[in-house]
Formats: structure tokens, C-alpha cells, sequence
């Protein structure tokens, strides 16, 4: 097999070893082409993979070490891991040094996302930047007093050792987008400075983002690069367009962190289907404070380790004591309401309500503030699908997994939750959570487990943690489930059987349209059951030979049939037996696996059906055969 970027693969390895940077391995592999699921407000694997140059992923299936290299940042790794291990803030401490997250567990990056502040804890192009200046700063303060020259001769060697000291920090931070793009700005100026040429920021940004799309044209699937460029760009339009009042020095740091959160959130709701309405206040406290404080004295600390200089306990030390603030403002965000705004809720924030209000006291003309109240339209617009009259189904692409949300004005019923892995990852937690978030579902009401199997309530736990008050329907209690829930009806059904034939089945009918969420029911239940016709049908235990039989098709004669199957998964769901048997009934159908996240929307005009690569977001890199 050939690659066009055989250093980009990934892989994964179940067994235990000791990974050493710089080591060569010999790896017998198993590989496949990069995957991912398919749904809105969720990460989108495959782009990701795209975007960095991914061509393939699988699993090591042996290994054996060839030869031992040492690369020059485990020594640095290894000492400074050594000495943080004890510190409460330790974790904090070798991101910010080493620009390594993998050393922060779950729940810190949580609330470092709940408070908006991840982008604060590695080493990003901000940090970059702030060592260019202050590098250029100190050494230019110092060259001043030391060879003091009215012709500026000590200009050259304090840029020419700022540069080095920029790309080694770079070097340090593993080049990452948003470190290549401030190298290269930083670069420039240095440049321009060194020159004595004048360039305009504007023109540093516009030719930076050029030269990354010339290196990487790919660079542009991931967030990244909208995100560093967007935030150059945010601050450069905010010191331009500053109002008077924002003259002074808090005043102009206020008026650029209020419009840079305001603005930068639009981009980051685009991205990830959500964003935190704390970023604000919190980005407004701790950026100046890591910026100056933190991160300056990290670095010294962490040098002085590394030089074994006699101050780096104690520098390490009062360094994780100052992180201590960033700490405490991320848990407090996270003890709030508001920490995770989804798209509508956040587009309503950060778009119609600043809009408005700058309408009606600032108008650009005598009559504009009467336009604020055309700001509120389209989120008129985006109620419209929730009039009393309407509901939605959405199946998602939780792999060889089942879950449907069942949605109706700003409400849910969740039917299945898909599967959990020891690893701590939850297709409940990072594909049900987000899209329900970036629905604008406020209220869970109800959870229904099919059964056991992980593959369909693996997440129960995470919902419950997620969703705090819903009433889980599972087991015997799917014999008292209730009746109506929204207005719509509901109708229960379980066999005395173990295992898959023992599924909860449910059907939900408005009088007009009815769907049917049958688990993963066998031809055993099957032959039991009276089947009525439904408008949609999940299509029983994935689509396999051993349900959908053909009396049973025949009596349910759905008009639109999803087949919650992963993939390429190892059992070829949905069998072709059975596809064609739905065919022969004139069914439309459509596979998670094959379109991603499948959602049907019921109005009185008629039933509209999406899908994820072919409605909702139908770009080439979203297409996947089989």
C-alpha cells in the first residue's frame, strides 16, 4: 500500500509499552482508512484527519524496538515531569512548558472549557507572540544600558538572538498551525524592523495566512487556522475601530477582550455547535494574568530546571501557586449556568442581543434603530419547526450503536444511548450531549434502554450525569411506560424473553405519522408481535438476517427505513437479504453508517428526511462508500 504522507498514521495499541520519542519500532498494522461519525455539533474525525495530513488509521497488531534515539525533548520531559509531580497545579505546569495536554485528566479540561480558557494551557500563538516581545523587550532594554548607541547598532544582534529564542520556544511547542502562523508574523516584524522597512499589520496577517495555505492547502478543514487568524484579525479591526472611552490601558484591554469573546464566538460556535457564556469575564481576568504572571515565570522556572540553577524548586513552586487564580476562575465558570451555550442559544447571544442594543443606542443613522427588532427574525425563523404541530427524529451515527433522539418544541425523549469503552469515551457524552445542546434542547424528560447491551446503553451513566432528572425507562418498567409525552402517544411493547428479544419497543404516533423504535427484537418477537404501519421504522437489531423477516416487513410496510449500522462493521449490516425486502415494499432507506446522522422531521405539510452528508453538511470529504 502507498501513501502520499506515510508519516501521517494512526495508530492505536492495546497492549503496555513504553513509548520513547525519537525510538524506532518495527509494527506489523492493521489499516483502514481514517473514520469517525457523522452528526451535527459534533467533532468531525474525519475533517480533523484531513487536516493534518491523516491517510490512514488501525492498530498495532506487534511491535519490537529497532533502535533507541534520544530526542532532545525527552530529557526536558522527563526532568520537568519529574519535578511537577508532587505540585497541586503540576498538570498546569507541563502544558504550559511543554505545550502537552495529554497530562491533563477529564475533568480539569472541562472546567477549563467551561470557563473558555483551553486555549490558555498550551502553548498557542498568543504565548508565542507575548516571548517574542518580551524577548525583544528585555534584550533591547538590556543592549541599551549596556552598549548604549544612537544609531540603534545593537539592533541587529537583539533581534537576530529574540528570533532564535522565538523559533526554539516554536521548536519547544511542536509547531503547531497557530504557532506557525505568530513564528511567522513574528518573524516578519523582526524582519521589518531589522530592515527598517514599514509594513502594516494587516498586510503581516494577510501574507502569513497565505503562506500556510501555500505549505498546508488542507490547513483550512481544521479550526485552527479560522481560529488564529480570525483572533489576529479581531484585535487588529477592535485597536482600529476603538471608541474614545477606550483610551486608556484597562479600558482598551476591556474593549478588545469584550469584542474578541463576542466575535472570536461566532467562529467557535461554527466549529463546535457550542461555546461558554463565561468566556467573558473569565478571558477578561486570567489573560493578562497568565500572560504577564504565569506564563513568564513558568518558563523561568522550567529553564532554570533545566540549566540547574538552584532557584527552579522554588520557581516551580511559586509558579504553580500563581496558577492558582486560573484554577479557580475555570471551577467557579463551571459551578455556573451557562457554561455550555448551544448554537442557538449561542448565536442569540453573541449576534441578535449586541446588535440590537448597538442599534438602539448608538444608531449609525437617525432611523436605524428600528431595524432591531428585524435582528430577531431568524431566531423567529428557527422556532418555526418547533409549533406544537411539529416533532422531530433524529438517528445518530453512534458506529455499530443505536441512539435516537426524539425531539419536539425544545423537548426530548432519548431512545438508546449507544456504547461506552473503558477508555472513559461515550458516544452519549460526545455525539447525544452536543447535538441535543446545539438543538437548543433545554429539557431531557425521558431515557429508554432497549436493553443491556453497551452498544445501546453503554452512555446511561453519562446521561444521567449529563441530564440531571430524567426518569429512565428500562426492564420491566417499559411495560408502565406513559402513554403521551408532547402531545404525541405513546404505545409499549416487551416479550418475556433475554437478551435482544427482550428489547423494550416503542411506538410513537401524532395521530398522522407514526415511527417504530423496535431495539434489537429477532424473529422470535417478530412472530409475536401485531404489527401496525409505520411512517418511519428503526430497523430492527441493525439491520441483521435474523429480523426484518418478510411477513413482518409486509405488515409494517414503513415508507422510510434508517439502519442504525457502523461503518464497514465486521458483520455487514444491514444484510442485503434484508435491504431488499424493505426495496420490495418501496421503502426509502438510509444506513448511519453510510450518511451519518439521519433525521426526519414530521409537519402537518408532509415528512421531510436529512441526512448528514447528503442535506446537512454535503462536502466531498463527508462522503464515505463502502
Amino acid at each position: 500500500m502507498k501513501f502520499h504522507h506515510p508519516d501521517r498514521i494512526w495508530l492505536t495499541y492495546q497492549g503496555e509499552t513504553q513509548w520513547q520519542p525519537g525510538h524506532l519500532y518495527q509494527m506489523r498494522v492493521k489499516l483502514r482508512p481514517p473514520m469517525g461519525t457523522f452528526n451535527q455539533f459534533s467533532w468531525n474525525q474525519r475533517r480533523h484527519a484531513l487536516a493534518n495530513r491523516v491517510v490512514a488509521q488501525g492498530r498495532i497488531l506487534t511491535m519490537e524496538p529497532v533502535a533507541q534515539h534520544s530526542h532532545w525533548r525527552v530529557p526536558l520531559a522527563q526532568s520537568l515531569e519529574q519535578a511537577v509531580a508532587s505540585l497541586p497545579r503540576g498538570d498546569l505546569l507541563w502544558a504550559l512548558a511543554m505545550a502537552d495536554r495529554r497530562g491533563l485528566s477529564d475533568e480539569r479540561w472541562q472546567t477549563l472549557r467551561a470557563a473558555g480558557l483551553t486555549h490558555l494551557v498550551a502553548i498557542s500563538g498568543l504565548h508565542l507572540s507575548l516571548v517574542a516581545l518580551l524577548l525583544v523587550t528585555l534584550l533591547g532594554g538590556l543592549a541599551r544600558r549596556l552598549c548604549p548607541s544612537q544609531g540603534g547598532g545593537a539592533r541587529l544582534p537583539v533581534l537576530l538572538v529574540a528570533a532564535l529564542g522565538v523559533i526554539g520556544y516554536a521548536l519547544l511547542a511542536g509547531l503547531g498551525l497557530a504557532t506557525q502562523r505568530a513564528l511567522i508574523m513574528a518573524l516578519a516584524a523582526m524582519v521589518m524592523l531589522a530592515t527598517g522597512r514599514f509594513g502594516r499589520p494587516w498586510e503581516l496577517l494577510l501574507r502569513a495566512a497565505a503562506l500556510l495555505l501555500l505549505l498546508d492547502p488542507l490547513a483550512v478543514l481544521g479550526p485552527g487556522y479560522w481560529l488564529s487568524c480570525c483572533a489576529v484579525g479581531i484585535i487588529m479591526l477592535l485597536v482600529a475601530q476603538a471608541p474614545g472611552w477606550s483610551r486608556g490601558r484597562l479600558a482598551s484591554l476591556v474593549w478588545i477582550q469584550c469584542g474578541l469573546t463576542l466575535l472570536l464566538g461566532l467562529v467557535q460556535l461554527g466549529w463546535f455547535g457550542s461555546l461558554s457564556l463565561h468566556a467573558l469575564w473569565a478571558n477578561l481576568l486570567m489573560v493578562p494574568w497568565v500572560s504577564v504572571v504565569a506564563l513568564p515565570l513558568t518558563l523561568v522556572a522550567a529553564l532554570g530546571l533545566w540549566l540547574s540553577l538552584p532557584f527552579a524548586d522554588s520557581g516551580l513552586w511559586l509558579a504553580d501557586m500563581v496558577l492558582w487564580p486560573l484554577e479557580w476562575v475555570a471551577q467557579t465558570a463551571q459551578s455556573l449556568p451557562g457554561a455550555s451555550l448551544g448554537w442557538a442559544h449561542g448565536m442569540m447571544t453573541l449576534v441578535l442581543l449586541p446588535l440590537a442594543l448597538w442599534l438602539v443606542w448608538r444608531p449609525p443613522v437617525p432611523k436605524a434603530r428600528y431595524l432591531a427588532p428585524v435582528l430577531v427574525i431568524p431566531t423567529l425563523l428557527t422556532q418555526l419547526e418547533r409549533s406544537p404541530l411539529s416533532w422531530q427524529v433524529h438517528v445518530m451515527d453512534v458506529r455499530q450503536g443505536l441512539s435516537v433522539v426524539v425531539e419536539k418544541q425544545g423537548r426530548a425523549l432519548v431512545y438508546d444511548t449507544g456504547a461506552a469503552f473503558p477508555s472513559g469515551f461515550s458516544y452519549a457524552e460526545r455525539v447525544v450531549d452536543p447535538f441535543m445542546r446545539g438543538r437548543g434542547i433545554g429539557h431531557l424528560d425521558y431515557l429508554v434502554l432497549s436493553h443491556g447491551d453497551n452498544d445501546h446503553a453503554g452512555g446511561a451513566t453519562a446521561m444521567k450525569r449529563l441530564w440531571p432528572g430524567l426518569k429512565e425507562i428500562s426492564g420491566e418498567e417499559c411495560k408502565r411506560g406513559p402513554t403521551r409525552w408532547q402531545g404525541l402517544e405513546l404505545a409499549w411493547q416487551q416479550f418475556d424473553y433475554r437478551g435482544n428479544n427482550g428489547s423494550c419497543i416503542l411506538r410513537i404516533s401524532d395521530g398522522q405519522y407514526s415511527v417504530l423504535l423496535p431495539g434489537d427484537i429477532e424473529a422470535a418477537s417478530e412472530a409475536r408481535m401485531t404489527p401496525r404501519r409505520a411512517t418511519l421504522l428503526i430497523s430492527p437489531h441493525h439491520g441483521s438476517r435474523s429480523s426484518s423477516t418478510e411477513p413482518w416487513v409486509r405488515a409494517v410496510s414503513p415508507g422510510i427505513v434508517i439502519h442504525p449500522a457502523g461503518w464497514r462493521n465486521r458483520w455487514r449490516f444491514p444484510h442485503p437479504e434484508v435491504e431488499a425486502r424493505y426495496q420490495g415494499q418501496g421503502a426509502i432507506q438510509k444506513t448511519t453508517g453510510r450518511q451519518g446522522q439521519v433525521s426526519v422531521h414530521f409537519h402537518p405539510q408532509g415528512v421531510t428526511l436529512l441526512s448528514y452528508s447528503e442535506d446537512l453538511a454535503p462536502y466531498w470529504y463527508n462522503q464515505r462508500g463502502w
